[in-house]
């Protein structure tokens, strides 16, 4: 059985055709599984690891900040028990 090569490049084209169909439902499922996703994680108390990450950083200087008046406040406590005796 002998194919000739305009029947060849019509099934091609054809396949091309349905494989970029494919593509762009492919990416309009996405796009509306996200959806479906983000709108229902909304519902809950969930952080992103972006705001997350923004939280620790912020925590962690906090925590420093406190840990500089600890050592601020102990110092000038020793200056006042010194300043006593």
């Amino acid at each position: 059985m002998s194919i000739s090569n305009k029947t060849l490049d019509q099934l091609a084209e054809n396949i091309a055709s349905g494989l970029q169909m494919l593509g762009g439902l492919k990416q309009g499922a996405e796009t509306q599984i996200k959806s479906i996703v983000e709108n229902a994680l909304s519902q809950f108390d969930i952080v992103t690891d972006e705001r997350m990450q923004v939280q620790e950083a912020m925590l962690a200087k906090a925590r420093e900040q406190f840990e500089a008046l600890e050592k601020r406040v102990a110092d000038l406590e020793a200056q006042l028990r010194h300043k006593g005796d």
